[in-house]
């Protein structure tokens, strides 16, 4: 291959370098400060080792390799470069506490977890003695069955494509059902309100976008199988299986996300003797 079109690739190779290191430089505005200044001083540094960087290259090998031999040979400078380590200095400061933080979220959110698993069993334990809902939780749902606003929408809570309401066959008020809904309709709806508003409350920074269609989705699927066999069950049946759902679907979760080596700062084995009740009760 001739000198020029070594010529022509490397600085071919070296527009496309920079233009990468100039999408780096534009995440921060004290970066975007210097880029011309250091596009420039880059640049300089190219063509100073331009000769030494061809003279290192296989003439024989294709476009391809020849453009990816020269892009690490300019990653090297870039790496050594004075200037480019005094401007990255924060940057990559800021990368390693990012990293931090990441990895502190994610214990949290597991930490998180385990204690919701835990209240899971609790209130199991005070659904089967009927004394899981409150005198404050019947007291929420009475005045939202006594709401003055919009009286003829018989609708408790809605979510995930699920819907409590109480029985009702006003034409009126069932239009405030979507096509798309699952509804469950029972005289405990008040009771299974407030339970579910109980559970999201508990759940609050364990879910997100992508599992609490999930959560919300067993938890509605739960009590609908119940009364799908029994239209009669009661409040105790229908908060139990809400519950039993859940607790369930944790207990998934736990197999699905949670491997050994998992937690980065959180003592593993601490945690798992700590939570070994909650987990196999």
């Amino acid at each position: 291959m001739p000198d020029k079109n070594l010529v022509a690739l490397y600085k071919q190779a070296v527009d496309r370098f920079v233009n990468a290191i100039h999408r780096q430089f534009k995440t921060s505005n004290r970066l975007a400060d210097h880029w011309v200044q250091f596009a420039s001083h880059f640049r300089e540094i190219a063509e100073q080792n331009r000769v030494e960087i061809i003279s290192e290259l296989n003439l024989y090998d294709r476009h391809s390799k020849l453009r990816v031999t020269i892009t690490e040979r300019l990653s090297e400078l870039l790496e050594d470069d004075g200037f480019y380590q005094v401007l990255m200095a924060v940057e990559k400061r800021k990368e390693r506490l990012s990293d931090i933080i990441a990895k502190l979220d994610y214990d949290i959110w597991y930490v998180g977890f385990f204690r919701l698993r835990a209240l899971i069993i609790i209130y199991l334990l005070e659904a089967e003695q009927d004394d899981f809902l409150k005198e404050e939780d019947r007291h929420m749902y009475e005045r939202f069955r006594n709401r003055q606003r919009a009286q003829r929408n018989p609708i408790y809570w809605r979510g995930a494509g699920t819907v409590i309401m109480e029985p009702t066959e006003d034409v009126v008020a069932l239009r405030y059902l979507r096509d798309s809904d699952t509804a469950i309709m029972t005289r405990h709806a008040g009771a299974l309100h407030a339970t579910f508003e109980r559970l999201k409350h508990d759940a609050h920074g364990i879910l997100n976008y992508f599992n609490k269609l999930e959560f919300f989705g067993c938890l509605g699927t739960s009590v609908k199988d119940v009364i799908d066999r029994n239209p009669e069950a009661d409040e105790q049946e229908l908060v139990l299986a809400a519950l039993r759902g859940i607790k369930q679907l944790l207990s998934e979760w736990s197999r699905r996300y949670l491997h050994s080596g998992t937690l980065n700062v959180v003592d593993e084995e601490k945690l798992m003797k700590l939570t070994a009740e909650a987990r196999y009760p």
